[in-house]
């Protein structure tokens, strides 16, 4: 394996989702997680985390680094893998009841089987 498994983007999109949910600003992550604006701002431009940032972020942001990494590259991850990882977000989180719950995992796995490129689909 080597650092181009790491899915520098996608990390980095996860960190912004979560900045938006809790409308925070990124100079608020900088102080809250001591890592450089100017490592925040490198990030957004595609480039990888040091290693102390990426620690410092993922547990700022309850990310789970290894998450982010293709073990075979250019190996999709299966359907099921992915659609049971949000429900189980959705399961922790206390603000949703059980109905909201199961309408917002209809919506995501209805929408996710619309989008999925044709080539995953077969």
């Amino acid at each position: 394996m080597n650092k181009q498994d790491f899915d520098a983007d996608a990390f980095y999109e996860a960190l912004e989702r979560e900045v938006r949910t809790r409308s925070t600003s990124w100079r608020q992550v900088s102080s809250d997680t001591g890592v450089n604006a100017t490592t925040l701002t490198r990030m957004s431009q595609g480039r990888r985390p040091d290693a102390a940032s990426l620690a410092a972020l993922s547990a700022w942001a309850g990310l789970n680094p290894a998450e982010f990494v293709q073990i075979t590259q250019g190996a999709p991850r299966p359907q099921a893998q992915t659609l049971n990882k949000v429900s189980l977000l959705f399961r922790q989180d206390p603000s949703l009841t059980d109905g909201a719950r199961k309408t917002l995992e209809n919506i995501l796995e209805t929408t996710y089987n619309n989008l999925r490129t044709k080539d995953a689909k077969d």
